[in-house]
């Protein structure tokens, strides 16, 4: 007899709990701390919650919450203001963008080496390449870093911009499948998987395969909270929690799909569980978090020519390297 749905769960579960060497904090002896995340709670961000199921902030001493805001760009800008937020999820780019516009923060983490942004587009239509998207309509979200990136593929592959129709549509997939729009744009793991999952047949057109070579998903801290000696030894104990988190991923992302299943219920499982296969594909390069200084120079060397920066800038204004 097959094991049943939530035995196989229970026993994700006991392989994600914290090892019971670690002693718990007490709760009233915690550090509270709000960490922005540049979207809404999906597998992209499963480190960071599975850390938090793991207990792996807590043996550090911290009590996370979190908060969702619309996009890398403005994550990087309410981050950079530190006004309520001071430490959470961006994009390379997003930060390299906005650190070239002054915007007051840096990477302490890097979890994807590479864009996982596609333009995804009906299977019959057969779009494979990026010229293939001459007389046909594009939809984009106000606001979003898909939109630079856009630009750089444009820039990087020398297309006509003009020849190609451009609309402005909210994140919704099924704009695609009603046949408003010919391609719209997202993270493989985010609206690709999820009409994959339903049984749809998309085609892919990966940025990074075109010429669009740049850091992606980042932990990105304040300046002035980086200053503060108290603030940065929470960071540290951050950066070190979600990399448990991401290792999780990375490791056992069968077993991590069913948590995270279980922890936001309303995600349709099939969906979640190609998320997370394509979230641990997107950490098997370089050891989980690492930046290195050549990976940045490359990250910059990028969106210099493709014409994406406000001001030259340097590795060390945008990345803390130990």
């Amino acid at each position: 007899m097959l094991p049943s749905r939530r035995l196989v769960l229970a026993s994700a579960l006991a392989l994600l709990s914290p090892p019971p060497a670690f002693a718990q904090p007490a709760p009233d002896s915690l550090q509270k701390v709000e960490i922005l995340l540049d979207w809404k709670a999906l597998p992209t961000f499963g480190g960071f919650y599975l850390a938090r199921e793991m207990g792996a902030f807590e043996r550090r001493g911290l009590e996370v919450t979190f908060a969702e805001t619309q996009g890398a760009i403005s994550s990087a800008e309410m981050i950079g203001s530190g006004k309520q937020y001071w430490i959470g999820s961006s994009s390379g780019i997003a930060t390299a963008i906005g650190r070239s516009k002054g915007v007051p923060v840096k990477s302490l983490a890097v979890y994807y080496a590479k864009t996982p942004t596609v333009i995804y587009t009906r299977g019959e239509d057969r779009i494979a390449h990026p010229r293939d998207l001459y007389g046909k309509t594009l939809g984009l979200v106000p606001g979003s870093i898909t939109n630079e990136e856009f630009r750089a593929l444009l820039a990087a592959n020398r297309l006509d911009r003009s020849r190609i129709k451009e609309t402005t549509v909210t994140w919704n997939a099924y704009d695609l499948v009603e046949k408003k729009v010919d391609a719209l744009i997202d993270y493989d793991e985010m609206a690709p998987s999820e009409l994959i999952a339903e049984g749809r047949r998309i085609t892919m057109i990966r940025l990074s395969d075109f010429g669009v070579k740049a850091y992606s998903l980042n932990l990105i801290v304040n300046d002035a909270a980086w200053a503060d000696p108290a603030k940065r030894e929470i960071a540290r104990k951050i950066e070190e929690a979600v990399q448990e988190g991401y290792n999780t991923i990375r490791e056992r992302p069968g077993d991590a799909a069913l948590h995270f299943s279980r922890l936001f219920p309303r995600l349709a499982p099939r969906y979640v569980d190609r998320s997370m296969a394509t979230v641990s594909q997107q950490l098997s390069g370089p050891p989980t978090g690492q930046q290195t200084r050549a990976g940045w120079e490359a990250t910059i060397a990028t969106l210099e020519a493709l014409g994406l920066l406000a001001r030259p800038i340097t590795v060390d204004e945008v990345a803390i390297l130990d």
